[in-house]
């Protein structure tokens, strides 16, 4: 992994009074278990028990919100890559239409989410096969009253710290399934990843590459452009950066950046000081999209917008999303401390649930 090299000395990233100060929860703890969660997590796909008539689907359907959703999409991104059965992510209230072979699995953390659980109701009834994954709440009981397979797990963290989960339980039963071909050692080699992302990018680590890439971006806008699969892990740094550093950012996918949004580079006043371009590239992407990456970033310095280049790494691309997306995580939580926030708590975002339950 590659990213900025300024700024090599100590700084407050670097200091324990500022971590305590403005990490009351120890949010980072939460992000140091991420290894072992989908070591578990992977080991409850496993030893699930496979209801009565599961089997090759005809598509996969998986429904999920916000930080429950994100493992669907990475889940998704692979299937693209590796499966010929259809598998799509929906965030709304309402499923797609289905046929007697479609598998629906809905995640929700908090077993609450509205929109999860009005799509997975608007589907029983339906034939069809049905998992519901969750820590309980509405949608464990109303699965358990209607005969829906549940699958629990148990986690203290807010939602977006249980990425292990989301994604680990959905892909192992999949691979079941048949639904996706992945490997018992590509499994084991990104399980890995994850552990040496958690090192190397650690509080322990002084002046890591998530530390300098915070003091780097700073207060400025971060604009995420990421090739092909890695627009997942690009989605998700702008998310991580949202919610935990309470900060602006924003995503965008090459190729089509390239037909569009580029040409705003050339137009009165260029680029604004206040975006931190940022391109995620890796081996593992589509070779002319590599070509694609060095003439973005050309183009972009020639107008005067240079972006940061990180190099992701990884020799799968469930490896190179799992890395790209934990140095995001500790890169949003590094500059909630430059910003004097604490990244656990979303107000404005339970502020908006609670008006929306008090309809």
């Amino acid at each position: 992994m590659t990213a900025p090299t300024s700024a090599n000395g100590p700084t407050i990233l670097d200091s324990a009074a500022t971590i305590a100060a403005h990490d009351p929860s120890s949010f980072h703890a939460l992000l140091e278990q991420l290894p072992a969660q989908a070591r578990d997590a992977w080991a409850l796909a496993q030893s699930w028990t496979l209801p009565p008539g599961f089997g090759m689907p005809s598509r996969v359907v998986l429904l999920g919100m916000g930080g429950s959703a994100i493992g669907a999409d990475i889940v998704a991104t692979i299937a693209g890559l590796r499966s010929r059965v259809p598998v799509e992510v929906v965030r709304d209230y309402d499923a797609p239409s289905l046929d007697d072979r479609a598998l629906v699995i809905a995640s929700s953390f908090s077993g609450d989410t509205e929109e999860t659980i009005a799509a997975l109701e608007g589907t029983l009834g339906q034939p069809g096969m049905r998992v519901a994954i969750t820590t309980g709440g509405r949608m464990a009981n109303d699965a358990r009253a209607r005969g829906v397979p549940l699958i629990t797990y148990a986690w203290s963290g807010p939602p977006r710290t249980a990425l292990g989960y989301g994604l680990f339980i959905t892909l192992g039963l999949l691979a079941r399934l048949d639904v996706i071909d992945v490997r018992d050692d590509e499994i084991a080699v990104a399980l890995d990843a994850l552990a040496d992302a958690a090192q190397q990018y650690g509080l322990d680590a002084p002046m890591n590459p998530a530390k300098r890439l915070a003091i780097a971006i700073g207060d400025r806008v971060p604009v995420i452009i990421a090739p092909d699969f890695l627009d997942v892990a690009a989605r998700r740094f702008a998310a991580e950066v949202n919610e935990n550093a309470k900060q602006w950012a924003f995503s965008v996918v090459i190729p089509e950046f390239n037909h569009n949004a580029l040409q705003v580079l050339s137009g009165p006043g260029g680029a604004p000081a206040m975006l931190a371009p940022i391109i995620l590239d890796a081996s593992t992407v589509h070779e002319r999209n590599r070509r694609r990456v060095l003439e973005t970033a050309r183009i972009m310095s020639e107008h005067g917008a240079p972006p940061l280049m990180i190099e992701v790494g990884g020799a799968s691309p469930l490896e190179t999303i799992l890395r790209a997306t934990s140095l995001a995580t500790w890169t949003s939580y590094y500059l909630a401390m430059l910003r004097g926030v604490d990244p656990t708590p979303v107000p404005t975002i339970d502020t908006f649930k609670q008006r929306m339950a008090g309809e």
